[in-house]
Order: C-alpha cells, then structure tokens, then sequence
C-alpha cells in the first residue's frame, strides 16, 4: 500500500542530531517528552546542560541550560516553561528535587526525598508523580511548602520490575504503575477509586503456552457502577511477525480524538486498535531503529515517537483514507461507520446514507434521528431528511418522528439554518413562542434573514423580560442586545429613557453610557433630556468621560447652565465656560468698558460666542479698533460683510491691512464685494497688485467674470504671464479676455499650451462654435467636441476629427443607436472623411467601429465604395476579408458574388465560416476555387449530406485523400462494402480499426473483409489485423485457413482470438488455437463445452490449475461423470482454499455418497491436509453419522476441532460433541452439552473428569443442580471430586433450598474439617434430629464455625438430658457461664457445674454455687467444689460458710490446703529476702576494701609536699554503721555480723 492510501501517515518533524545532540544521549535515561510541546534533552559532557527543544520550532532549541549540578533527570512541564530537575545527594541514597521557573529565572521549589526516585513523570501540568523503590508519591507545584504526599505502597510483583510508565486517569482516581522485566509481561499496579464515569485501562500481554507465544491486547473498564450498564471486557491478538517474535510493546497512547489504540514495539511496529471493540485497524513498521520514547499529539489525535537514531516521528490519522481502508480492505462496515461519526470523518457517506434508509424502512426513526444528528460532517443534516421525517404519518398518542429528529438535535448541540427555520415555523404555529425564545437564549438555533421574518411574523418578544434576563448574567451583551433594539425597523420597542433606567438601577454606568452614546449620534433637539442625562451621570461617577464627551462637541441640545453647573462642581472648569452666551456677556461688557484689548482677544481665542450675534454687536458699537470685527469675520466667513462695513465707513486701510498681512485667501471676495460697492478700479488694482502671487487666481477670475469685469485683470495676468506663470487659471483667464476682444483668437488657442481646453472650449461655443471645437481638438475633449458639432450641425468637422482620432472608445460612443445623429455622422464618414484619407490605420479604426457597433449594412456599403470601386484600397486582403466577412454575418446573398469576383482573399479560413454560416454551396466553390479537395469532399459528405455527390467528385479528382473521406463517410452511413471498396482505391489501411468495429457491431464477416484485411495486412504488423482475419476465417467457417494461417507468421494475439473465439460459442475453432497455444486450462473448458470430458480430463492434467480443475470437475458432476470428477476432485481438495467449494458444489447437486467417497479417497493422498479430514468429518456428521465417532478418534489430532464442532452442534451429535469438547480442552462447554443433553451424553465417569477441569465455576453448580435432578444418588460422588473448588456454603443452600440436604451428608461430613459454618450448622441440626449427642459434641469440640447460642438456645429444652448436656457446654464454650450452670443445676448435673464455675474464672460464680450447694444441702458437693473451684474461692468466705453452716468439717481439708499453700509462699518470700541481704554485705565489704587500699597510697606520698585540693566527683559515702534499711513489712530483720 502506498503512503498516500495508508490510514495512518508518518512524518519526520526533526532529527534530534540535526540540532546539536550528541547520538549518545539518545537514549531512554536522557531525552524525556511529557507532551507534543517540548523535549528535553540531558547531556553530561563536555559540561553538564539541558537543552529544551520547542515543538512549535522544532530547528531552533528553545533554551540551552547550563547546570552546575549534576542531574539524573530532567523533565519539561507539559505546557509551560517550567523545568524539574533530579539529583542523587552524594554519599546517600537519598535524591534532591528542584523545580525551576525558565522564564522567570526563579527557583519555584524543592525538596530533599529520603529514598531513591527511580521514576518520575508529570502526571499533570500541576503535579509530579515520584516513584521510589517502595512506594508512589504525588508532589505539587502549587504551594511553597507542601512535600510529597505519599499515594499507595508498590506491589510485590513490581520488586525486580524497570518501572516504564506511571499514568493517573483524568479524575486522578485511577493511577497505574507499569514496569517491565526480561521474560515477563508488562506488569502494572491499579489503585482504584470509585467514581463516575468509569474508566478504562488497555494493556498488552505476551505469554508463553505449549511452546508458543501469545501476544493480546486487552481493554477493561476500571470501577464500574452497580446497577449501570458496563463495558464489556475485549481483547485482540498482537499478530508479530515470526522475524520479530522476539519483539514487544514499549508503548501505548491513546488517541481521545478519534478513541484510538496505538501500540508502538520496540522494534518499530505500530499497531492500531479501536478502542471501543478492540478491532485491529493497521498495522505497519515506522522505524528501522528502536524505539524507546512515546508522546500523545492530542491536538491532531496522533503521537510522537523518538528512536535511537535520534529521528522524532510523528504519527496521525489520513482522515480522507481511514474510513475507506476500514470499510474497503477491512470490510467492517459498521467500525467505518462509528469511527466517521465519532471522528466527523469523511469516506462514509454512502454507508451512513444506507443505513440511515435502512433504520427508516424498518421504521425505527428514533434511531435515524440519532445517526443522522451524529452523521459525520453533518452530511445527512440536509432538507431531505426534514422532509423525510415530516412525510412520516403520526399515529395518535405517539411522538412525531420529526419532534424525535428535533429534539435528538437540540440535545446534540445546535441546529443549522434550515433545520432553526423549520422548527421554529413549527412551534410558532403551535403558539409555543416562548420556546424559540428558549432556544435563542441557549444559542441552539442558527440566525437567518428567513428565521427573522418569521419570528417578526408570528412573534412579539417581551424586549423587557429579555433585557433584565441577559443583564443579570451578561451587562455587555446586555448592552450589545440594546443596541441592536435601538436600530430596528420601526424604531427601538423600549423607551430609551426606560432602558437607560435599568442600566443604572445595577450601576452599569459604563454601559448605560455606551448605549447612549450610540443612540444621541444623530444630535437630535428631541433628545436634548438624554443628552443631559447622560452627561449629568458621567460629571457626577466618571468626570473624565463626561469632558472626552464635551471635547468631541457631539451634543448640542443639552442643558448648558445645568451641565455648567455640574461641569464646576467636578472641578471641569475649561467645559463650564463654554457657554456661548457667557462669552457674548464678555465681549459685550468688555467692549461697552472699553477694554478693546480683551474684546480682540475673546474673539480671537474663543470657540464659544455666537459669531452672528457678535458680528451684528460689534458693527452697531463701531468700535474705533476694527481688529474684533476683523477677527469674528475672518473665523466665522463673513468676509463680504466686514468689506462692505470697512468700505462704507472709510476704513480703507483695515482692508489692506487685512488682504495683506490677515488673509490674503480671502482677497477674491474682497474684491467681488468693492466692485458689488462700486469701489474705484484704481484702488482695487492696487489692491490685487499688493498681494500679486499670493492672491488666488481662480476664485479672483470668477468673481469678476461673474460680475463682467474680467478685463479689470488684464494688466494683472500679462504680469504673472510675463513673471513664467503656468497656471492654468491665468491662462484661461487671458484667453477669455482674448477671445472677447477677438485678437488673434485661433492662434492664442492652437499654440498656447496652459489653457485648460474645456474651460476655454466652453467659453467659446455661445461666441464662435468653430474656436469651441478648435479648442476641444486640442485638448482632446472628445465628448465636449461631438456634443458642440451636434448642436450646431457640424457633422463634416465631427467626422474628420473621429476619423483622425481613431479611438475605439469615441468610435463606440458616436455610433451608438441612442446617438440621434449617427447617421449624418455615417453619411459625413462614408462620402468624405474615409475616402479622403490615405492612412491605413485610420480605415481600420474606422471600420472595426462599425463593426463593434453592429453595423454590418453601413459596413458593406463603406467596404464596397473603398474595395469594389476603384482606390487606394481596392486590392487590400485585409478589406476584402472584411467584406465576405460582414457578408457573411450581414447578407448571405451578396457571399457567392463577393466569391465569384474577389481573389486577394483568405480561401481556407473564409471555407470553413461559410460552412459555420450554413453557406455550403459558397463554401463548396471557395475550396474548389482554391484547389483544396479535401476540404470540398468533406462539404458535400458532411454539410450537403450527399455520398454521391462525393464519390462523383471523387472520381472526376482520384486523389487517394479524397476517396479516403469518402470511404469514412461510407463507414458512417454502415455502407461497409462500399466502404472497403472506397479504402481499397484509395489504397488506405489507416483506419482498420473502424474498419473492423464497423464490422464487429454490425457482424458483418464476409470475403470482402477477409480481402480488406488481407490488404491491410501487407502494409502494416498489427496484432488487431491478424487476430481480425483469424476470427474473420472463423465466422466465416474456414477452419483450414485458421490453421494454416496460425502455422504462417503472424503477429496474431491467439489466446485474445481464442478467448473471444469461446466466449462467442465458436469451440471448434477456439480449441484450434488453445491447442496451439498450449493453453491446457482454457482448452479443457473447451473440450467440457464440446462434451469431450476425457480429453478435457487430460488437458486438465497438462494445466495442472485449481481453477481448471474444478471447471472440469464441476462440469463432469453435472453431466454425471463422476469418476472423471473424481479424478479432477482429488487434484482439487488438497488445495485448502478450494476445498469448501467442492464440497458445497457437491452438496448443492445432492451427490453427497460421491463426495463422502471423494473425501474418503482424499485421505490417502501424500498431501492430505487438516481440511480433508475435517470436512469429512462434517459430512459424515451431516450424512453419516454413524461413521462420526470412530472418524474423531481415529484422526483427532488431524480435524479443525472448532469447525468440526459447529457441523455437530449443528446436527445435534451430543456424544461426539462432548468428545471434541474434550479434546479441545474446553471442558466448560464438554460439561454444559452432557448436562443439557443428558439421555445421548451422560457418562457419570466421564463427567467427573470433565467437570473436575472445568475453568468456569458456574459450571460446578449447574452440575450439582443437573445431578441433584437426575441422579441424585451419586451427588455424594460428584461432589467429593469438586471438594476443593465448591463454594460448601453454596453447596449446602442449594441442597437446603431444594430439601435433599440429608442426602449429601456424607460430602458435608468429608468436608467439615473446613470449619464452614453452614456446613456446622447443617451437620449439627442433622445430628440434633437424629439425637445423636455424641456427634454433635463431636461436632462442637472440633468445629466451631456456627451460630453457638442459637443452637445453645434450641436444644436446651431438648427431652433428653444428653442433648440438655450439650446445650449447658455449648454456653460454657460461649463464655455464657450462668446459663451454663443455671442449665446443669436443673438437670442436678453438680459436676458440669463445678468445672463450669472453675473455667469461668469468677470468683462470684464460684461463691454463688457454694451458697447454692448449702442451700440444697449437699455438704459432699459443697467440699467438692472447694476443691474444683480452690483457685477462685476466697479462704475467708469458704471459713465464713462453713462455720455459719456448721460444716467447718467439710471445710478443713480445703482449709489445711490454704495453709500449706500459704506457709510455702512465705518461706519463699523470706528466703529470697535473705539471699539479697547476702548479696547486699558483700557489696559493702567490697567497697570497704577499696577505700583502705586507695588510704594506704595517700599515706605512701612525702610529707614536704603539699596536696594541692582537688576536687573529684566521687561517689556519695557509703553508710559505714547504723541501722540497716528497713525491710519490708512482715519481714524479720537479719543483722550483718
């Protein structure tokens, strides 16, 4: 399989080499990947350093760290820049932990474990998992101080195990430790928890059984729930190859995105599993090199690996390829299926679309509704399937499948646009508004145009319930959701006032500003109360806000003095004096007290005076000082008013002042308004020449053309003129004044190149329409110019200058049909402007005009007057193309004509539009005209339609190409005769391939072919020519030149021939050449169509094929050869793939005693095979069945025993199934069959040894149940066999339950040495029935496993004394002493009372029973029981009663024994108090020793010396003389001598 159609698809991201890594850290201690983000990478040498590479940049390591301690291990968190680092402690066994911030450079924390880490893994981004020798810690990141956390102990098994992998589910309640060891499986360790949903755990093993190797895979659920569905527990095969049976699983990850298994070998195999059935999907080697390091690739639902080569390797699903591997090649319809809707796959569409119609069929809509929710990329989510479920009728009572399909949806997730449109036009017609409603809030239903109108239709929202709701969980959606009903159609449903109060009410002031905001836009004087308010609440919570407002100049309906007011109090000074009417106050106050200065300031500074009312103000003071008006007029455009005052109150120096030195822009209306003042020319040229360039020139022009005072700038423009000016204004100024003194105009407009042509062009039409068009010709003005030419008639000077112009664009817009003066136009152009004209390019322009304006009769008549009658042009090839051409298109009439008396023309390319045009005849003429003889033919064949016509002009040209066309359209018309004629005189075997289809579809095999083939045979080697002439001598029944012509050379393809020979019934030729050919195997299906069996027999015996043969023996059984069949079967049934068609071929005919014999004879082949035997077997089971058992044991370890198994299950041979059972080793099923079909199998040995090595032990009981029905006198046998595997509680409820349990006391005797309570109780009621008290005391002394008082309790009022015996030592075992003695004094048994009292250890018991034997007066008993109960009666009391009792005589011999005991225990006592006093005087005259020889040294020491004092920490004096300690009390004080 290429990579492209695998399903799983492999990707080097990077070579770990390839960025710096030495080749020996790659190994498993080194380079660590707990996540598709990051690896790292541990190097030792030359220094110490971890290098962490980022996925994401694979080429460029993210960080190279150079440690100063030497690590064990470094490992990258999952998902952020946070590194943990291991460290041995030298000199211990101890390990250090530190866990390091890369970004921040910090230390986050550490610890010192007190034992080895010998594994450790980021379980979580958040938690560490530790694993030492002896036990599992979980240590946190969170916090600075918190330590490992010790988890579980590690189990047993895992003492000598590498510990591989440490996992903990997504709950953290599940944690699984795995460690591997030579020869055993993976091993992990599961620590449960108990929490839903459960979880499940996959795992390989590899075992060894019989010489063989097992490997599986297995997925089990962890934890399931009492009471709740669970997963049913699978496994699958790991298939190795017999080269890698060495290999095995390093690792499995798991794909959550898909719920894919991916089992990755040590050796590089990849094996993939569905995880929810465990079915095998792939399995393929992804690298050459040992793996040894796995990582999940959540994101894209794959893994990592990294081999020792270094390579990292990416794994993920093909998602176009998965779906169509599983269905294609693995034909499992229904995982294609799963895995497409789990993993929205495509590939499975015409599955799911098929079962989907086959759910529906069957009725089952719920079903549907749910596949087609979950189809995979939404493909059944279409209209169809709505209309499918709205055409379902609904019965009474019952759920509309559509509301099914619906509801299966909105559960799911969310609708589509069509599906949100139908349901909602579903319950709105239902008056079920409230629902979409719902739906909307929950975003279940997808937005339309379509969905809108109907909800605006049918349904009027409560805006207000839906405001308050969303703005109690979300005040910016809120706030999005207000303004959406601000901008409705019909204007907004809430008052905006109103919804500005609910904002407030939970103090959105942000939000309720916004919305206002959005709203005021439109600064509307309605609005002014809104405006206010939203400023009012931003100046008293927000005061900036409500500035940035004021600054922007948004509103202007507000409350001024309010808003000033508010503006004051929150310190927004600048805002309050903005008041116009304020600063009009200013300015007035300011200029009635003289204070010039600081009117001319205000107006000069200030934006907020009314400039109206200020103008009118200042003009009525009149001021001395013109400054302040001058100001208000410039900023607020009253130029013209400030002109007219100044002038008319001689203020002329202000306004030179003011054009020179304050706007010099403004000159123009200056001027405009002292000549509207009829101010002196003088004064307003000197103005102008004051400010020369700085003065507009365009709006100076128009004030004065306006007012017809244009020449008042003549000596003003010739100055600019004469200073180099080119701007277009003063040039189109001058022109205007020259063009009105009309001098010299024509050269002024055709030499000066500045003049705007349009302005002056325009400024001409009303005075000389000529000028007008000479300037629009310069200036190229073409609209400006046809327009002139239009008005004023001038069509000749309009055609001349389209002509020259030669512009596709101009042309287009004058011969445009809503031009109503094209034609004097096409007049003008035809009659002078073309025929004058001696440019080529110009006729050309002028006529692609004409032609892209449609005009092909203007055209012809242009095209005539230039090409038929005598000119420049008349011999063009370019013009006469053109005229067929318009002819063509125009009027066909005139074609043969042009044809006839034109030739300087394109032939070729003119022929074929003729024939285009449907011109046949013209196109006829023009390829005779210019001799191209194909092309004619081709008219007459094709277009005129007639053969005749074409083979008579064949005939007048006899060129082999024409006979050629001729013969193809022969062929055509199914002339074939004629046709082989035509291609024989044009000497043509190019086209013996139609020939021969021709011939083949119309099965025409005659001589004429035979000679045509024979012709085309000698020009050319074609296998189609000779295999066509065989096949032809065929039809035709000359097999004599078949097999002469197959002895000739030949390039013939006769197995081809042949094949088609025999498929067309022609055996007799076809066994000619299969024959020749030595094909033995087709020629054996030849001879079985000609009845020939021997021969075909034998031709099978040369071919020696499986399918051969059974062709021949499938067709010998049919005609009854069955000896033949025989003969080809055993060539047949030694092939084990070939072995089941046979039989079923056989057993589909009824010849079933000739397939038992061809088996039978089978068996004695050399190559006898497991399925010869087998199949015999199951037709003996099927035909024979008394054959069956002596064929199993004869062959059994040559039968398939599990196949053999169904055909007698099948067939209902107990006995012989219950055998294979055996031999299988399934002795569960052996055991269940002789059960459940008893009469036929039932053995009682056999069924013991069976059911003593049954694995199931279910089936123990159902043994014991079968026996206790059918043979219930060797239960006892049976159950002494299971002994050691019963469950003896089990075993005595069911007898109890069904009232035989005296029938299996012997096993409950064999078994109670167990100690099982129910067996105890069972035997102990047994013997109180049968008052056997000998056993039952028995029974209690050895086994003490039942419910003592209860039988204590049931037997103490028993009527025989023994049984009431048995009661009184059954509360004595039970510690129950009074019942016991209570018990025995009734039955005056004083003994079993004594003994009772004397175990019981109670002095008081003991004491109560003496009372009690005074009391009845039996002195004997009352001395016996001194002495049986000695150690717990006290001696006084004993005395006490007997001298009150007068039976001081019974008493003396305990009494004597008190006092011997007594006497004894004091001499003790003494004797060791003198022994300790002994040993104390020798200690004394020991120490007394010592302290005269350490004087005798100090009197030794010269007495010229002087002892300096010392001071030695000695003992404390021992007591010298005195009194001796006091000994204790009672005892004699012994003096020392």
């Amino acid at each position: 399989m290429s990579a492209a159609n695998a399903p799983i698809t492999m990707k080097e991201v990077l070579t770990l080499t390839s960025v710096g890594i030495n080749q020996q850290f790659i190994t498993f201690r080194n380079v660590t990947m707990e996540s598709d983000k990051f690896i790292c990478v541990r190097e030792t040498s030359p220094q110490s350093s971890v290098v962490i590479i980022d996925m994401n940049m694979p080429m460029q390591p993210l960080v190279d760290m150079i440690i100063d301690i030497t690590t064990d291990s470094a490992l990258m968190n999952p998902n952020s820049m946070i590194l943990a680092l291991k460290a041995q402690v030298q000199g211990t066994t101890q390990d250090s932990l530190q866990i390091l911030n890369i970004e921040a450079q910090s230390k986050l924390k550490s610890h010192q474990m007190p034992e080895q880490v010998v594994f450790w893994k980021w379980i979580t981004p958040k938690m560490l998992g530790l694993v030492t020798q002896n036990s599992v810690y979980h240590w946190s990141i969170e916090g600075c101080d918190s330590e490992p956390v010790k988890m579980f102990d590690r189990a047993t098994k895992l003492a000598n195990n590498q510990i591989i992998n440490y996992k903990c589910s997504l709950n953290e309640k599940w944690l699984v430790l795995i460690g591997i060891e030579p020869g055993s499986p993976e091993r992990p360790q599961l620590v449960p928890g108990n929490e839903n949903p459960s979880t499940l755990i996959s795992f390989a093993t590899k075992s060894f059984k019989a010489g063989n190797i097992t490997s599986k895979l297995h997925v089990i659920e962890l934890g399931a729930q009492p009471g709740k569905a669970s997963f049913t527990k699978k496994q699958a095969d790991l298939s190795f190859l017999p080269e890698f049976a060495d290999d095995f699983p390093v690792s499995m990850q798991i794909s959550n995105k898909f719920s894919l298994i991916y089992v990755i070998t040590k050796s590089g195999w990849l094996f993939v599993y569905d995880l929810e059935t465990a079915s095998p999907i792939y399995r393929n080697r992804i690298s050459q090199d040992p793996i040894f390091l796995t990582s999940e690739a959540s994101s894209v639902g794959g893994f990592y690996a990294i081999n020792r080569r270094g390579q990292v390797l990416l794994a993920t699903v093909n998602e176009a390829t998965i779906i169509p591997f599983i269905s294609g090649p693995l034909k499992n319809m229904e995982l294609a299926v799963k895995l497409a809707k789990r993993g929205n796959l495509p590939g499975a569409e015409d599955l799911v679309e098929k079962h989907f119609k086959e759910l529906f069929d069957q009725r089952k809509y719920k079903e549907a509704a749910e596949l087609a929710a979950e189809s995979p990329q939404g493909i059944l989510r279409i209209p169809d399937t709505v209309a499918k479920f709205q055409s379902v009728p609904v019965k009474a009572g019952q759920t509309p499948p559509l509301l099914q399909y619906f509801g299966t949806l909105l559960t799911n997730g969310k609708l589509n646009s069509y599906e949100s449109l139908e349901l909602s036009r579903l319950v709105v017609n239902q008056n079920k508004k409230n629902l979409v409603e719902n739906w909307l809030t929950e975003d279940k239903l997808e937005c339309s145009e379509e969905l809108g109108d109907l909800v605006k239709a049918k349904y009027t929202p409560d805006y207000m319930f839906l405001l308050q709701t969303i703005l109690r969980t979300d005040p910016q959606g809120a706030g999005k959701f207000a303004k959406a009903m601000s901008q409705m159609e019909g204007g907004c449903p809430l008052d905006i006032n109103t919804i500005t109060e609910l904002f407030l009410q939970r103090n959105l002031i942000r939000e309720a500003t916004d919305f206002l905001l959005d709203v005021l836009k439109p600064n509307l004087p309605e609005h002014a109360f809104l405006q206010t308010k939203v400023l009012e609440i931003n100046l008293v919570t927000f005061p900036n806000v409500a500035e940035m407002i004021l600054a922007t100049n948004m509103f202007s309906h507000y409350d001024r003095p309010l808003v000033a007011q508010l503006c004051e109090k929150a310190g927004v000074y600048i805002q309050s004096l903005k008041d116009p009417e304020i600063n009009f106050k200013y300015i007035e106050a300011s200029a009635k007290t003289g204070q010039l200065k600081e009117v001319e300031r205000v107006t000069r500074e200030s934006n907020f005076y009314d400039a109206e009312k200020t103008k009118n103000f200042l003009m009525e003071a009149k001021l001395p000082d013109a400054r302040p008006l001058i100001n208000v007029c410039d900023r607020f455009g009253f130029v013209p008013d400030l002109t007219h005052y100044l002038y008319i109150n001689n203020m002329l120096r202000y306004i030179e002042g003011y054009v020179q030195k304050v706007s010099p822009g403004n000159a123009p209306l200056v001027v405009g308004q002292l000549l509207d003042d009829e101010c002196p020319e003088d004064f307003i040229k000197g103005l102008i020449i004051s400010v020369r360039s700085l003065l507009p020139v365009e709006p100076l022009v128009e004030e004065c053309e306006k007012r017809n005072r244009l020449r008042l700038l003549t000596q003003f423009l010739e100055h600019l003129v004469s200073e180099g000016s080119q701007d277009v204004h003063v040039h189109n100024a001058l022109g205007k004044i020259i063009i009105d003194s009309n001098n010299n105009t024509e050269h002024f407009l055709t030499t000066n190149p500045y003049y705007d042509s349009r302005v002056v062009g325009k400024y001409c039409e009303k005075r000389d329409p000529t000028l007008a068009v000479v300037a629009y010709r310069r200036g190229t003005c073409d609209e400006e110019l046809i327009n002139v030419t239009n008005k004023y008639s001038l069509f000749k000077l309009q055609a001349k200058y389209v002509v020259e112009r030669m512009d596709d664009d101009l042309w287009e817009m004058v011969l445009d049909e809503k031009n109503e003066y094209r034609r004097q136009l096409i007049d003008q152009v035809v009659s002078t402007a073309l025929p004058e004209s001696k440019s080529p390019e110009q006729v050309y322009s002028a006529v692609k005009g004409f032609m892209e304006a449609d005009l092909p009769h203007e055209l012809i008549e242009l095209l005539e007057k230039i090409v038929l009658q005598n000119s420049d042009f008349s011999g063009n090839f370019n013009l006469q193309n053109l005229l067929i051409l318009t002819a063509v298109k125009a009027d066909t009439s005139r074609v043969m004509d042009y044809v006839n008396r034109l030739d300087n023309f394109d032939g070729p390319v003119f022929g074929k539009m003729a024939v285009e045009a449907q011109l046949f005849e013209e196109a006829f003429a023009i390829f005779k005209k210019f001799n191209l003889h194909v092309d004619a033919v081709n008219v007459l064949l094709d277009n005129i339609k007639s053969i005749e016509r074409g083979a008579e002009f064949a005939f007048r040209i006899e060129e082999d190409s024409v006979w050629s066309q001729v013969a193809k359209a022969q062929l055509r018309e199914g002339l074939v005769s004629d046709a082989i004629e035509s291609f024989i005189r044009g000497d043509d075997a190019t086209h013996f391939l139609e020939v021969i289809r021709v011939a083949e579809d119309a099965n025409v095999y005659d001589d004429d072919l035979v000679r045509y083939l024979l012709m085309v045979r000698n020009k050319v080697k074609e296998v189609k020519v000779d295999s066509e002439l065989i096949y032809a001598y065929a039809k035709i029944d000359r097999l004599n030149e078949v097999e002469e012509f197959i002895l000739m050379p030949n390039v013939a393809n006769l197995q081809s021939v042949g094949d088609r020979l025999y498929d067309e019934a022609l055996y007799e030729a076809a066994k000619v050449i299969y024959a020749f050919v030595s094909n033995w195997g087709k020629l054996a299906v030849t001879l079985v169509k000609l009845q020939q069996f021997q021969s075909a027999v034998d031709a099978a015996r040369k071919a020696n094929s499986a399918k051969t043969w059974k062709e021949v023996c499938f067709a010998c059984v049919d005609a009854e050869e069955f000896r033949l069949a025989q003969i080809c079967g055993l060539n047949i049934i030694i092939q084990v793939d070939d072995l089941e068609e046979v039989s079923e071929f056989y057993q589909n005919k009824g010849c079933f005693n000739e397939l038992i014999s061809l088996m039978e004879s089978g068996l004695g082949l050399e190559r006898v095979h497991m399925g010869i035997f087998t199949e015999l077997g199951v037709l003996y089971a099927r035909y024979r069945h008394e054959k069956l058992m002596e064929h199993i044991k004869l062959f059994s370890t040559r039968l398939n025993v599990p196949k053999l198994i169904r055909a007698c299950d099948e067939q209902q041979h107990w006995q012989e199934l219950t055998y294979l059972y055996i031999q299988y080793d399934e002795f569960d099923n052996a055991a269940t069959t002789v059960m459940n079909h008893s009469p036929e199998a039932w053995e009682h040995t056999r069924f013991k040894e069976i059911v003593a090595k049954v694995a199931n032990v279910e089936v123990y009981y159902k043994a014991v149940h079968f026996y206790l029905q059918e043979h219930p006198d060797m239960v006892n046998d049976l159950l002494n066999v299971l002994a050691l595997r019963l469950d003896h509680t089990r075993v005595v409820d069911i007898m109890r339950k069904a009232g035989q349990l005296r029938l299996i006391k012997p096993y409950m005797v064999a078994v109670q040495s167990n100690n099982v309570t129910a067996v105890n109780e069972a035997l102990n009621e047994m013997y109180v029935e049968e008052e056997n008290y000998d056993r039952l005391r028995e029974s209690i002394d050895l086994h003490d496993s039942f419910d003592q008082i209860g039988l204590a309790q049931k037997i103490e009022k028993h009527e025989l004394v023994e049984m009431r015996r048995v009661a009184a030592y059954i509360y004595k075992k039970a510690g129950k002493w009074k019942q016991s003695i209570a018990l025995s004094k009734k039955d005056n048994l004083y003994k079993d009372c004594m003994e009772t009292a004397s175990q019981s250890g109670d002095n008081d018991l003991a004491e109560q029973l003496l009372v009690y034997f005074i009391e009845q007066g039996k002195k004997e008993c009352f001395a016996t029981c001194l002495f049986v109960c000695y150690d717990l009666i006290r001696p006084d009391v004993a005395l006490e009663l007997a001298w009150n009792n007068n039976i001081i005589d019974f008493a003396f011999p305990y009494l004597l024994q008190v006092m011997r005991e007594y006497t004894g225990k004091v001499d003790e006592i003494i004797k060791d108090k003198l022994e300790a006093q002994k040993e104390v005087n020798a200690k004394e005259q020991k120490d007394k020793e010592v302290m005269s020889q350490q004087n005798m040294y100090a009197q030794l020491l010269p007495l010229a010396l002087q002892a300096q004092p010392m001071q030695l920490a000695l003992p404390p004096p021992q007591q010298m003389g005195g009194m001796p300690p006091m000994p204790p009390f009672g005892i004699v004080p012994q003096m020392g001598g």
